[in-house]
């Protein structure tokens, strides 16, 4: 867990510059969010990706290159769902 939080939390720092007021921009640093927490071996800037926004505010993302088991890929729509939720809320994510 500690693991999880460290690189979620380097991930929120990587895109923190990023201007995430309109929707897809948003979706966007929620998706890099993601990706950069579960798959920390690349960088998520670089991977070929499509992100889908759903009405319930739910994100799906689809990678281009990358082979992932079901409970990795259900892992990163959830982890970009909730950042996108909070993000789009101003609720504050807080790592601990």
């Amino acid at each position: 867990m500690n693991s999880f939080a460290r690189l979620l939390a380097n991930a929120q720092e990587a895109v923190a510059g990023i201007d995430t007021r309109d929707v897809s921009s948003l979706a966007y640093v929620s998706s890099l969010v993601a990706l950069e927490t579960l798959i920390p071996s690349g960088s998520a800037a670089e991977m070929e990706f499509t992100i889908s926004v759903h009405s319930d505010g739910s994100l799906s993302i689809e990678l281009e290159e990358i082979e992932l088991d079901e409970a990795t890929r259900a892992a990163i729509n959830m982890v970009a769902s909730h950042y996108f939720q909070a993000q789009h809320h101003n609720i504050p994510v807080s790592v601990h």
